[in-house]
């Protein structure tokens, strides 16, 4: 089922842009990709794909302390 709001433009600072109801909107800090196919502007989450990883690991590489837990190997009954 194809749900229809109907909206207008309007200014947000410098920026154009439209107010969509909650029961539309994507969750909290979902990155979108915004996309203009001729009169049509369609918003849509961004997709994550194996060729973000690298960038993904540079990100977490402030957390990483560069120590390495030691493994404790527990005893077979």
């Amino acid at each position: 089922m194809q749900k229809v709001f109907h909206t207008r433009q309007f200014m947000a600072g410098n920026s154009p842009a439209v107010r969509i109801p909650v029961s539309m909107a994507f969750p909290k800090q979902t990155k979108l990709v915004v996309i203009r196919e001729g009169n049509r502007i369609i918003v849509e989450p961004e997709v994550t794909s194996l060729a973000s990883l690298p960038a993904q690991f540079a990100a977490l590489r402030p957390l990483h302390t560069g120590e390495r837990l030691e493994f404790v190997e527990a005893e077979r009954a």
